[in-house]
Protein backbone atom coordinates (compact mmCIF):
# COMPACT_ATOMS: atom_id res chain seq x y z
CA UNK A 1 0.00 0.00 0.00
CA UNK A 2 2.66 2.30 0.84
CA UNK A 3 4.89 1.68 -2.23
CA UNK A 4 1.65 1.97 -4.09
CA UNK A 5 0.79 5.47 -2.45
CA UNK A 6 3.33 7.79 -4.42
CA UNK A 7 1.37 6.81 -7.63
CA UNK A 8 -2.22 7.47 -6.18
CA UNK A 9 -1.41 10.95 -5.07
CA UNK A 10 -0.15 11.61 -8.44
CA UNK A 11 -3.26 10.34 -10.16
CA UNK A 12 -5.42 12.44 -7.97
CA UNK A 13 -3.25 15.81 -8.46
CA UNK A 14 -3.81 14.97 -11.83
CA UNK A 15 -7.72 14.50 -12.06
CA UNK A 16 -7.67 18.14 -9.78
CA UNK A 17 -5.22 19.90 -12.79
CA UNK A 18 -7.51 18.22 -15.42
CA UNK A 19 -10.83 19.30 -13.34
CA UNK A 20 -9.49 22.99 -13.26
CA UNK A 21 -8.08 23.42 -16.37
CA UNK A 22 -9.49 20.40 -18.78
CA UNK A 23 -12.65 19.47 -17.80
CA UNK A 24 -13.66 18.36 -20.70
CA UNK A 25 -10.94 15.64 -20.10
CA UNK A 26 -12.98 14.48 -17.31
CA UNK A 27 -15.88 13.23 -19.92
CA UNK A 28 -13.41 11.12 -21.47
CA UNK A 29 -14.41 7.16 -21.16
CA UNK A 30 -10.35 6.27 -21.37
CA UNK A 31 -9.52 8.85 -18.84
CA UNK A 32 -12.16 7.71 -16.40
CA UNK A 33 -11.46 3.80 -16.85
CA UNK A 34 -8.08 5.12 -16.19
CA UNK A 35 -8.69 6.58 -12.71
CA UNK A 36 -11.19 3.47 -11.64
CA UNK A 37 -8.84 1.18 -12.33
CA UNK A 38 -6.26 2.69 -10.54
CA UNK A 39 -8.31 3.15 -8.12
CA UNK A 40 -9.12 -0.96 -7.78
CA UNK A 41 -5.07 -1.27 -7.91
CA UNK A 42 -5.07 1.08 -4.77
CA UNK A 43 -7.91 -1.10 -3.42
CA UNK A 44 -6.48 -4.12 -3.93
CA UNK A 45 -2.69 -3.16 -2.46
CA UNK A 46 -4.35 -2.10 0.83
CA UNK A 47 -6.62 -5.22 1.32
CA UNK A 48 -4.69 -8.28 0.27
CA UNK A 49 -3.25 -9.98 2.87
CA UNK A 50 -0.18 -9.87 0.87
CA UNK A 51 2.15 -11.69 4.28
CA UNK A 52 0.36 -14.55 3.12
CA UNK A 53 1.97 -14.85 -0.22
CA UNK A 54 5.70 -14.93 -1.64
CA UNK A 55 7.42 -11.38 -1.61
CA UNK A 56 7.44 -11.67 -5.31
CA UNK A 57 3.74 -11.61 -5.61
CA UNK A 58 3.50 -8.12 -5.00
CA UNK A 59 5.00 -7.29 -8.33
CA UNK A 60 1.97 -8.08 -9.96
CA UNK A 61 0.83 -4.09 -8.59
CA UNK A 62 3.33 -2.48 -10.09
CA UNK A 63 3.14 -4.41 -13.30
CA UNK A 64 -0.63 -3.77 -13.87
CA UNK A 65 -0.29 0.02 -13.26
CA UNK A 66 0.96 0.83 -16.48
CA UNK A 67 -2.11 -0.42 -18.06
CA UNK A 68 -4.64 2.85 -16.05
CA UNK A 69 -1.02 4.68 -16.69
CA UNK A 70 -1.24 4.16 -20.54
CA UNK A 71 -5.03 4.79 -20.38
CA UNK A 72 -4.49 8.01 -18.90
CA UNK A 73 -1.88 9.33 -21.00
CA UNK A 74 -3.42 7.86 -24.21
CA UNK A 75 -6.58 9.88 -23.73
CA UNK A 76 -4.75 13.00 -22.33
CA UNK A 77 -1.75 13.06 -24.28
CA UNK A 78 -2.54 16.00 -26.90
CA UNK A 79 -3.78 17.88 -23.84
CA UNK A 80 -1.65 17.25 -21.05
CA UNK A 81 1.74 15.39 -22.77
CA UNK A 82 3.60 15.21 -19.93
CA UNK A 83 1.21 12.26 -18.30
CA UNK A 84 3.10 9.50 -19.85
CA UNK A 85 5.88 10.51 -17.32
CA UNK A 86 3.16 8.50 -14.37
CA UNK A 87 5.02 5.52 -15.88
CA UNK A 88 8.38 6.33 -13.38
CA UNK A 89 6.43 5.37 -10.36
CA UNK A 90 5.80 1.88 -11.41
CA UNK A 91 9.18 1.74 -12.70
CA UNK A 92 11.23 2.49 -9.25
CA UNK A 93 9.08 0.27 -7.62
CA UNK A 94 9.94 -2.49 -9.53
CA UNK A 95 13.29 -1.40 -9.92
CA UNK A 96 14.01 -0.90 -6.62
CA UNK A 97 12.61 -4.20 -4.66
CA UNK A 98 15.37 -5.89 -5.57
CA UNK A 99 13.66 -8.95 -5.43
CA UNK A 100 13.72 -9.87 -9.42
CA UNK A 101 16.11 -7.78 -10.53
CA UNK A 102 16.11 -8.83 -14.48
CA UNK A 103 12.28 -8.81 -14.27
CA UNK A 104 12.19 -5.10 -13.00
CA UNK A 105 14.74 -4.08 -15.74
CA UNK A 106 13.12 -5.44 -18.50
CA UNK A 107 9.51 -4.43 -17.03
CA UNK A 108 11.14 -0.90 -16.87
CA UNK A 109 11.61 -1.16 -20.73
CA UNK A 110 8.33 -2.98 -21.71
CA UNK A 111 5.72 -1.99 -19.29
CA UNK A 112 6.21 1.71 -20.26
CA UNK A 113 6.49 0.64 -23.80
CA UNK A 114 3.41 -1.62 -24.12
CA UNK A 115 1.72 1.36 -21.99
CA UNK A 116 2.03 3.55 -25.52
CA UNK A 117 2.46 1.39 -28.05
CA UNK A 118 -0.29 -0.37 -27.54
CA UNK A 119 -2.70 2.39 -27.82
CA UNK A 120 -0.91 3.93 -30.67
CA UNK A 121 -1.61 0.42 -32.78
CA UNK A 122 -5.47 0.28 -31.54
CA UNK A 123 -5.70 3.85 -33.29
CA UNK A 124 -3.95 2.94 -36.57
CA UNK A 125 -1.76 5.90 -36.21
CA UNK A 126 1.15 6.33 -38.80
CA UNK A 127 2.48 9.82 -37.40
CA UNK A 128 6.45 9.62 -37.58
CA UNK A 129 6.63 11.99 -34.17
CA UNK A 130 4.44 9.17 -31.92
CA UNK A 131 5.76 6.46 -33.09
CA UNK A 132 9.69 8.71 -31.69
CA UNK A 133 7.94 8.81 -28.46
CA UNK A 134 6.90 5.24 -28.21
CA UNK A 135 11.00 4.45 -27.91
CA UNK A 136 12.10 8.05 -26.07
CA UNK A 137 9.95 7.43 -23.13
CA UNK A 138 10.19 3.52 -22.46
CA UNK A 139 14.08 3.86 -22.66
CA UNK A 140 14.08 7.39 -20.30
CA UNK A 141 11.72 4.79 -18.34
CA UNK A 142 14.99 2.06 -18.79
CA UNK A 143 17.67 4.50 -17.80
CA UNK A 144 15.83 5.77 -14.39
CA UNK A 145 14.71 2.31 -13.93
CA UNK A 146 18.72 1.34 -14.46
CA UNK A 147 19.53 3.97 -12.22
CA UNK A 148 17.54 3.19 -9.34
CA UNK A 149 18.54 -0.54 -9.68
CA UNK A 150 22.14 0.45 -9.16
CA UNK A 151 21.72 2.64 -6.15
CA UNK A 152 19.20 -0.07 -4.68
CA UNK A 153 21.87 -2.95 -4.68
CA UNK A 154 24.12 -0.42 -3.66
CA UNK A 155 22.15 0.65 -0.67
CA UNK A 156 21.24 -3.47 -0.30
CA UNK A 157 25.03 -4.15 -0.19
CA UNK A 158 25.80 -1.52 2.29
CA UNK A 159 22.88 -2.67 4.73
CA UNK A 160 24.22 -6.81 4.29
CA UNK A 161 27.60 -5.08 5.17
CA UNK A 162 26.54 -3.45 8.43
CA UNK A 163 24.30 -6.29 9.05
CA UNK A 164 27.48 -8.74 9.11
CA UNK A 165 29.16 -6.13 10.72
CA UNK A 166 26.36 -5.85 13.58
CA UNK A 167 26.52 -9.43 13.63
CA UNK A 168 30.16 -9.87 14.14
CA UNK A 169 30.55 -6.95 16.89
CA UNK A 170 27.53 -8.66 18.59
CA UNK A 171 29.17 -11.86 18.34
CA UNK A 172 31.63 -9.89 20.14
CA UNK A 173 29.63 -8.56 22.51
CA UNK A 174 28.58 -11.61 23.12
CA UNK A 175 32.14 -13.19 23.79
CA UNK A 176 33.36 -10.01 25.79
CA UNK A 177 30.68 -10.64 27.74
CA UNK A 178 30.86 -14.17 28.49
CA UNK A 179 34.81 -13.56 29.20
CA UNK A 180 34.27 -10.91 31.48
CA UNK A 181 31.52 -13.18 33.46
CA UNK A 182 34.26 -16.06 33.58
CA UNK A 183 36.51 -13.82 35.12
CA UNK A 184 34.50 -12.66 37.81
CA UNK A 185 33.46 -15.68 38.71
CA UNK A 186 37.34 -17.08 38.70
CA UNK A 187 38.60 -13.75 40.56
CA UNK A 188 35.51 -14.03 43.01
CA UNK A 189 36.07 -17.94 43.64
CA UNK A 190 40.09 -17.28 44.37
CA UNK A 191 40.64 -16.72 48.23
CA UNK A 192 43.10 -13.54 47.36
CA UNK A 193 41.95 -10.32 47.58
CA UNK A 194 42.11 -8.60 43.55
CA UNK A 195 42.23 -5.26 42.84
CA UNK A 196 42.31 -3.64 39.10
CA UNK A 197 43.17 0.16 38.85
CA UNK A 198 43.05 2.15 35.49
CA UNK A 199 45.54 5.11 34.53
CA UNK A 200 43.69 7.26 36.54
CA UNK A 201 43.93 5.08 39.96
CA UNK A 202 39.96 4.44 40.13
CA UNK A 203 39.10 0.96 40.68
CA UNK A 204 37.93 -1.03 37.51
CA UNK A 205 37.11 -4.61 39.38
CA UNK A 206 37.17 -5.52 43.39
CA UNK A 207 36.56 -9.16 43.99
CA UNK A 208 34.51 -10.52 47.11
CA UNK A 209 37.59 -10.94 49.23
CA UNK A 210 38.62 -7.42 48.60
CA UNK A 211 35.58 -6.15 49.09
CA UNK A 212 35.75 -7.52 52.84
CA UNK A 213 39.24 -6.51 53.01
CA UNK A 214 38.18 -3.21 51.94
CA UNK A 215 35.59 -2.76 54.88
CA UNK A 216 38.16 -3.96 57.50
CA UNK A 217 40.48 -1.25 56.39
CA UNK A 218 37.77 1.11 56.40
CA UNK A 219 34.96 0.47 58.71
CA UNK A 220 31.40 2.32 57.73
CA UNK A 221 31.50 5.46 60.66
CA UNK A 222 29.56 5.51 63.24
CA UNK A 223 26.92 9.05 62.72
CA UNK A 224 27.97 12.02 63.17
CA UNK A 225 31.82 10.99 63.13
CA UNK A 226 34.85 11.11 60.58
CA UNK A 227 35.65 7.91 58.60
CA UNK A 228 38.76 5.80 60.49
CA UNK A 229 41.79 4.26 58.20
CA UNK A 230 42.78 1.04 59.57
CA UNK A 231 45.87 0.12 57.33
CA UNK A 232 49.72 -0.12 59.40
CA UNK A 233 52.78 -1.26 58.45
CA UNK A 234 55.99 -2.03 61.09
CA UNK A 235 54.29 -5.19 62.41
CA UNK A 236 51.25 -3.32 62.49
CA UNK A 237 51.68 -0.41 64.80
CA UNK A 238 52.10 2.54 62.72
CA UNK A 239 49.47 3.65 60.21
CA UNK A 240 50.31 4.03 57.18
CA UNK A 241 50.30 7.59 55.44
CA UNK A 242 48.18 7.33 52.16
CA UNK A 243 51.42 7.43 49.91
CA UNK A 244 52.69 3.97 51.03
CA UNK A 245 49.32 1.97 50.83
CA UNK A 246 49.55 -0.72 48.16
CA UNK A 247 46.46 0.46 45.68
CA UNK A 248 48.76 4.36 46.04
CA UNK A 249 51.61 2.68 45.24
CA UNK A 250 50.19 0.76 42.45
CA UNK A 251 48.16 3.63 40.99
CA UNK A 252 51.57 5.62 40.73
CA UNK A 253 52.77 2.77 38.64
CA UNK A 254 55.00 0.68 41.22
CA UNK A 255 55.75 -3.10 40.67
CA UNK A 256 56.23 -4.76 44.01
CA UNK A 257 55.78 -8.15 45.63
CA UNK A 258 55.42 -9.41 49.32
CA UNK A 259 54.73 -5.62 50.54
CA UNK A 260 53.66 -6.77 54.06
CA UNK A 261 50.60 -4.72 55.40
CA UNK A 262 47.95 -4.74 58.49
CA UNK A 263 44.79 -4.37 58.01
CA UNK A 264 42.49 -4.31 60.93
CA UNK A 265 41.39 -2.46 64.46
CA UNK A 266 44.21 -3.37 66.99
CA UNK A 267 43.45 -6.68 68.26
CA UNK A 268 41.45 -7.42 64.75
CA UNK A 269 44.36 -7.14 62.53
CA UNK A 270 44.95 -9.50 59.46
CA UNK A 271 47.99 -9.31 58.10
CA UNK A 272 48.37 -9.59 53.59
CA UNK A 273 51.23 -9.49 51.51
CA UNK A 274 50.35 -7.79 48.85
CA UNK A 275 52.10 -7.47 45.15
CA UNK A 276 51.23 -4.87 42.33
CA UNK A 277 51.93 -5.72 38.01
CA UNK A 278 51.43 -2.93 36.44
CA UNK A 279 49.61 -3.07 32.68
CA UNK A 280 51.46 -1.19 29.78
CA UNK A 281 50.17 -0.53 26.24
CA UNK A 282 53.42 0.35 24.11
CA UNK A 283 55.43 1.29 27.36
CA UNK A 284 52.35 3.68 28.56
CA UNK A 285 51.03 2.85 32.02
CA UNK A 286 47.55 2.04 30.99
CA UNK A 287 46.45 0.48 34.73
CA UNK A 288 47.59 -2.11 37.57
CA UNK A 289 46.49 -4.79 39.32
CA UNK A 290 46.99 -5.49 43.11
CA UNK A 291 46.16 -8.30 45.45
CA UNK A 292 46.40 -9.20 49.00
CA UNK A 293 47.14 -12.60 50.14
CA UNK A 294 46.28 -13.42 53.74
CA UNK A 295 49.27 -14.64 55.61
CA UNK A 296 48.17 -13.90 58.86
CA UNK A 297 48.67 -17.28 60.05
CA UNK A 298 51.55 -17.79 58.62
CA UNK A 299 53.21 -14.89 60.46
CA UNK A 300 52.13 -15.77 63.40
CA UNK A 301 53.66 -19.50 62.53
CA UNK A 302 56.70 -17.49 62.15
CA UNK A 303 57.15 -15.60 65.16
CA UNK A 304 56.25 -18.49 67.60
CA UNK A 305 58.87 -20.34 65.47
CA UNK A 306 61.25 -17.77 66.32
CA UNK A 307 59.95 -16.87 70.03
CA UNK A 308 60.63 -20.52 70.48
CA UNK A 309 63.81 -20.79 68.68
CA UNK A 310 65.04 -17.85 70.82
CA UNK A 311 64.06 -19.17 74.25
CA UNK A 312 65.13 -22.05 73.92
CA UNK A 313 68.82 -21.75 72.53
CA UNK A 314 68.56 -19.14 75.54
CA UNK A 315 68.23 -21.75 78.12
CA UNK A 316 70.83 -23.79 76.58
CA UNK A 317 73.38 -21.17 76.77
CA UNK A 318 73.92 -21.00 80.32
CA UNK A 319 74.40 -24.69 80.63
CA UNK A 320 76.46 -24.82 77.55
CA UNK A 321 78.90 -21.92 79.06
CA UNK A 322 78.78 -23.57 81.99
CA UNK A 323 80.07 -27.50 80.73
CA UNK A 324 82.87 -25.68 78.73
CA UNK A 325 84.28 -23.53 80.95
CA UNK A 326 84.74 -26.53 83.48
CA UNK A 327 85.68 -28.60 80.69
CA UNK A 328 88.56 -26.24 80.69
CA UNK A 329 89.24 -25.93 83.91
CA UNK A 330 89.73 -29.82 83.79
CA UNK A 331 91.78 -30.39 80.94
CA UNK A 332 94.37 -27.73 82.87
CA UNK A 333 95.06 -30.44 85.64
CA UNK A 334 97.99 -32.62 85.72
CA UNK A 335 96.99 -35.23 87.66
CA UNK A 336 93.86 -36.79 85.13
CA UNK A 337 94.07 -40.70 84.66
CA UNK A 338 95.51 -41.46 81.58
CA UNK A 339 92.04 -41.56 79.08
CA UNK A 340 90.37 -38.87 80.85
CA UNK A 341 92.49 -36.45 78.84
CA UNK A 342 91.04 -37.84 75.67
CA UNK A 343 87.23 -37.98 77.10
CA UNK A 344 87.49 -34.43 78.03
CA UNK A 345 88.63 -33.26 74.35
CA UNK A 346 85.81 -35.31 73.28
CA UNK A 347 83.66 -33.02 75.39
CA UNK A 348 84.83 -29.93 75.07
CA UNK A 349 84.31 -30.84 70.92
CA UNK A 350 81.00 -31.21 71.40
CA UNK A 351 80.53 -28.88 73.23
CA UNK A 352 81.48 -26.24 71.16
CA UNK A 353 79.84 -27.49 68.42
CA UNK A 354 76.68 -27.60 70.36
CA UNK A 355 77.78 -23.58 71.14
CA UNK A 356 77.82 -22.99 67.39
CA UNK A 357 74.45 -24.64 66.87
CA UNK A 358 73.27 -22.27 69.56
CA UNK A 359 74.83 -19.31 68.00
CA UNK A 360 73.50 -19.75 64.86
CA UNK A 361 69.52 -20.48 65.97
CA UNK A 362 69.95 -17.18 67.85
CA UNK A 363 71.08 -15.47 64.75
CA UNK A 364 68.52 -17.13 62.82
CA UNK A 365 65.95 -16.03 65.05
CA UNK A 366 66.90 -12.65 65.84
CA UNK A 367 66.52 -11.94 61.61
CA UNK A 368 69.22 -10.14 61.57
CA UNK A 369 73.30 -9.86 61.98
CA UNK A 370 75.09 -6.66 63.19
CA UNK A 371 78.16 -5.86 60.82
CA UNK A 372 80.64 -3.24 61.44
CA UNK A 373 82.73 -2.46 58.46
CA UNK A 374 86.32 -1.79 58.77
CA UNK A 375 89.33 -1.05 56.11
CA UNK A 376 91.24 -4.97 56.73
CA UNK A 377 93.08 -7.52 54.62
CA UNK A 378 91.03 -10.05 53.77
CA UNK A 379 93.80 -12.68 52.73
CA UNK A 380 94.71 -12.42 56.46
CA UNK A 381 91.67 -13.47 57.59
CA UNK A 382 91.78 -16.13 55.19
CA UNK A 383 94.92 -17.63 56.13
CA UNK A 384 93.85 -17.24 60.05
CA UNK A 385 90.63 -19.75 58.79
CA UNK A 386 92.11 -22.43 56.91
CA UNK A 387 94.93 -22.57 60.09
CA UNK A 388 91.68 -23.43 61.66
CA UNK A 389 90.50 -25.88 59.60
CA UNK A 390 93.52 -27.60 59.35
CA UNK A 391 92.96 -30.33 62.04
CA UNK A 392 89.22 -31.02 60.48
CA UNK A 393 90.76 -30.73 57.02
CA UNK A 394 93.53 -33.78 57.86
CA UNK A 395 90.80 -36.07 59.60
CA UNK A 396 88.77 -35.54 56.48
CA UNK A 397 91.97 -36.32 54.56
CA UNK A 398 91.41 -33.05 52.26
CA UNK A 399 94.08 -30.72 51.11
CA UNK A 400 93.47 -27.16 52.12
CA UNK A 401 95.29 -24.99 48.85
CA UNK A 402 95.28 -21.10 49.09
CA UNK A 403 95.46 -19.11 45.90
CA UNK A 404 94.49 -16.11 46.93
CA UNK A 405 96.79 -12.72 46.24
CA UNK A 406 99.54 -11.54 49.06
CA UNK A 407 97.54 -9.05 49.93
CA UNK A 408 93.44 -8.05 49.63
CA UNK A 409 92.16 -4.94 50.96
CA UNK A 410 88.15 -4.90 52.13
CA UNK A 411 85.73 -3.03 54.37
CA UNK A 412 84.76 -5.44 56.14
CA UNK A 413 84.07 -6.65 59.89
CA UNK A 414 86.93 -9.26 60.36
CA UNK A 415 85.25 -11.43 63.32
CA UNK A 416 81.65 -11.78 61.09
CA UNK A 417 83.94 -12.50 57.66
CA UNK A 418 85.80 -14.83 59.57
CA UNK A 419 82.44 -16.74 60.43
CA UNK A 420 81.60 -16.46 56.93
CA UNK A 421 84.79 -18.00 55.94
CA UNK A 422 84.80 -20.75 58.54
CA UNK A 423 81.22 -21.82 57.44
CA UNK A 424 82.07 -22.41 53.70
CA UNK A 425 85.19 -23.91 54.76
CA UNK A 426 83.69 -26.32 57.28
CA UNK A 427 81.33 -27.25 54.32
CA UNK A 428 83.26 -27.65 52.12
CA UNK A 429 85.58 -30.59 54.20
CA UNK A 430 82.53 -31.76 55.44
CA UNK A 431 81.24 -32.87 52.14
CA UNK A 432 84.24 -33.75 50.67
CA UNK A 433 84.19 -37.12 52.61
CA UNK A 434 86.44 -38.91 50.38
CA UNK A 435 89.46 -36.48 50.90
CA UNK A 436 89.80 -34.36 47.54
CA UNK A 437 91.27 -30.35 47.59
CA UNK A 438 89.54 -27.56 48.67
CA UNK A 439 90.92 -24.24 47.02
CA UNK A 440 90.34 -21.13 48.24
CA UNK A 441 91.25 -17.98 45.72
CA UNK A 442 90.29 -14.30 46.49
CA UNK A 443 91.48 -11.18 45.24
CA UNK A 444 90.96 -7.52 43.87
CA UNK A 445 89.07 -5.88 40.80
CA UNK A 446 87.76 -2.63 39.38
CA UNK A 447 84.41 -3.95 40.64
CA UNK A 448 85.32 -5.16 44.16
CA UNK A 449 86.69 -8.09 46.20
CA UNK A 450 86.25 -11.42 45.35
CA UNK A 451 86.58 -14.75 47.47
CA UNK A 452 85.65 -18.74 46.39
CA UNK A 453 85.67 -21.27 47.54
CA UNK A 454 86.10 -24.78 45.49
CA UNK A 455 85.72 -28.75 47.10
CA UNK A 456 85.78 -31.70 44.74
CA UNK A 457 82.93 -32.98 47.29
CA UNK A 458 79.45 -34.71 46.46
CA UNK A 459 77.86 -31.84 45.10
CA UNK A 460 74.19 -30.73 44.85
CA UNK A 461 71.35 -30.61 41.73
CA UNK A 462 70.04 -27.72 39.96
CA UNK A 463 66.80 -27.50 41.90
CA UNK A 464 68.72 -28.15 45.41
CA UNK A 465 70.57 -24.61 44.70
CA UNK A 466 67.47 -22.12 44.18
CA UNK A 467 66.77 -23.29 47.96
CA UNK A 468 70.20 -23.28 48.81
CA UNK A 469 70.36 -20.20 51.07
CA UNK A 470 66.97 -20.80 52.89
CA UNK A 471 66.57 -21.08 56.12
CA UNK A 472 66.23 -24.81 57.60
CA UNK A 473 66.81 -26.42 53.96
CA UNK A 474 69.22 -29.54 53.42
CA UNK A 475 70.02 -30.83 49.90
CA UNK A 476 68.80 -34.32 49.06
CA UNK A 477 72.13 -34.99 48.52
CA UNK A 478 73.12 -34.51 52.03
CA UNK A 479 70.60 -35.78 53.39
CA UNK A 480 70.80 -39.27 51.65
CA UNK A 481 74.79 -38.71 53.14
CA UNK A 482 74.07 -38.58 56.45
CA UNK A 483 76.29 -35.56 57.17
CA UNK A 484 74.78 -33.68 60.24
CA UNK A 485 73.45 -30.05 59.93
CA UNK A 486 70.32 -28.09 60.28
CA UNK A 487 70.51 -25.68 57.53
CA UNK A 488 71.35 -22.46 59.20
CA UNK A 489 74.90 -21.76 58.30
CA UNK A 490 75.01 -20.82 54.78
CA UNK A 491 71.69 -18.81 55.53
CA UNK A 492 73.08 -16.61 58.12
CA UNK A 493 76.14 -16.84 56.16
CA UNK A 494 74.77 -15.14 52.67
CA UNK A 495 72.70 -12.36 55.66
CA UNK A 496 76.26 -11.15 56.60
CA UNK A 497 77.80 -10.98 52.92
CA UNK A 498 74.40 -9.06 52.16
CA UNK A 499 75.01 -6.65 55.17
CA UNK A 500 78.62 -5.95 53.85
CA UNK A 501 76.83 -4.93 50.40
CA UNK A 502 77.96 -8.04 48.64
CA UNK A 503 76.54 -11.16 47.09
CA UNK A 504 77.12 -14.85 46.68
CA UNK A 505 76.54 -17.50 44.67
CA UNK A 506 76.97 -21.26 44.03
CA UNK A 507 77.81 -23.54 41.13
CA UNK A 508 77.51 -27.15 41.77
CA UNK A 509 77.10 -30.55 39.90
CA UNK A 510 76.46 -33.84 41.22
CA UNK A 511 79.44 -35.85 41.88
CA UNK A 512 81.88 -32.66 40.86
CA UNK A 513 82.03 -30.53 43.82
CA UNK A 514 80.44 -26.94 44.44
CA UNK A 515 82.58 -23.73 44.27
CA UNK A 516 80.72 -20.72 46.64
CA UNK A 517 81.62 -17.37 45.43
CA UNK A 518 81.23 -13.98 47.48
CA UNK A 519 81.49 -10.55 45.99
CA UNK A 520 81.75 -7.21 48.04
CA UNK A 521 82.04 -3.88 47.38
CA UNK A 522 85.22 -1.97 46.42
CA UNK A 523 87.27 0.37 48.86
CA UNK A 524 86.28 4.02 47.95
Amino acid sequence: MLSQLPLTVTMVLVAGIVLVFHPALLLDPVFKAGLVLHAVMFSLALAVPWQRFPPAASLAVPVLDFIPVGLIRESGVETVPALGAMAVLPVVWLTSSQLYPRFGLVMSFLGPLLAVWVPLLLRGSAAGEEYGVVVLLPVLMFATGFAVHTLSASRDHQQRTLEEARGQLQAALDSSARKERLINTVVDAVGVGVLALDAGGSSTLRNQQQKRNYALAYPSPAPGREPEVHVYGRGGKELLVPEMRPERRAARGEDFSDYLVWIGENGKQRVFSTSARAIRDDGRFDGSVVTFTDVTALIEAMTAKDAFLSNVTHELRAPLTSILGYTEVLAAREDLPGDAGAMLQVIQRNGQRLQRLVTDLLTAASGSVDVRPEPADLAEIIGFSLATAVPLAGAAGVNLVNESDPQVPALIDTTRMGQVLDNLLSNAIKYSPDGGNVTVRAGATKEGVFCSVTDTGIGMKQEDLRELFTKFFRSETARKSGIPGIGLGLAITKTIVENHGGSITCTSKPGNGSTFTLTLPAIH
